[in-house]
């Protein structure tokens, strides 16, 4: 198992880095793939997330005699498709599962899309869903790094974040996501200058790939 030191930029660092620091992540590897993550918070908790096989069994219970103090796992299965991969995990705390979530990443490890999924039914809870657009060139151009709370999103290259009604149709695009000063937001059914269709241009966004972001469906995703 190869070990993985990075600060919450995800850059990678050293050890000596990692333990003066008061957050960071420790990822353990195997065959080149990330198996388990652990992420240490400021705040001094320790949040555990496991990459669990299909053939894998008593995963919490191993977790949790591993980690005695920890009371937060995310345990997550994964399916690649094509550039993407589909991650669905379980978010569980203190034994009890709180939380399930389907996340959609990118060749890049980005988040795509997030579905939060209802732990009864099963079916997607729309209002909690996000979708991310990345463009270096656009938010080169257009946004304005947040250096007041620091450059986490600045290393993505995030663009915009969408967000959608109980009903999974968009309600908001907020422009310049990882800014804290000069935001601006699109609608649907809005008249210009704050129209989806002017997000589209300066995105430089065909309509299929714009398209994409009027609902919260995962699938199928548009050519970036």
């Amino acid at each position: 198992m190869v070990i993985i030191y990075k600060n919450f930029l995800n850059e990678s660092i050293s050890e000596n880095q990692a333990l003066k620091m008061n957050a960071y992540k420790k990822e353990f590897h195997a065959n080149n793939i990330v198996k388990k993550i652990e992420t240490n918070y400021a705040s001094g908790k320790l949040y555990v997330t496991y990459y669990k096989e299909s053939n894998e069994n008593n995963i919490l219970e191993n977790l949790s005699k591993e980690y005695p103090d920890t009371n937060v796992f995310r345990i997550r299965t994964r399916q690649n498709s094509n550039n993407f991969t589909i991650e669905n995990e379980d978010y569980i705390e203190d034994g009890i599962l709180e939380l399930k979530n389907t996340l959609l990443r990118d060749n890049r490890g980005r988040v795509i899309a997030y579905n939060q999924i209802d732990i009864i039914s099963n079916q997607p809870l729309h209002d909690g869903s996000v979708k991310y657009f990345y463009s270096e060139n656009i938010y080169n151009n257009y946004c304005v790094p947040n250096l007041e709370d620091g450059t986490i999103l600045d290393k993505d290259f995030q663009v915009f974040s969408a967000s959608y009604n109980e009903d999974g149709n968009l309600t908001e695009i907020e422009f310049n996501f990882a800014s804290t000063y000069d935001k601006e937001y699109f609608f649907p059914n809005q008249p210009a200058p704050n129209d989806i269709e002017t997000c589209r241009q300066i995105c430089n966004l065909t309509n299929e790939q714009m398209n994409y972001f009027l609902t919260d469906e995962l699938l199928p995703i548009p050519n970036f």
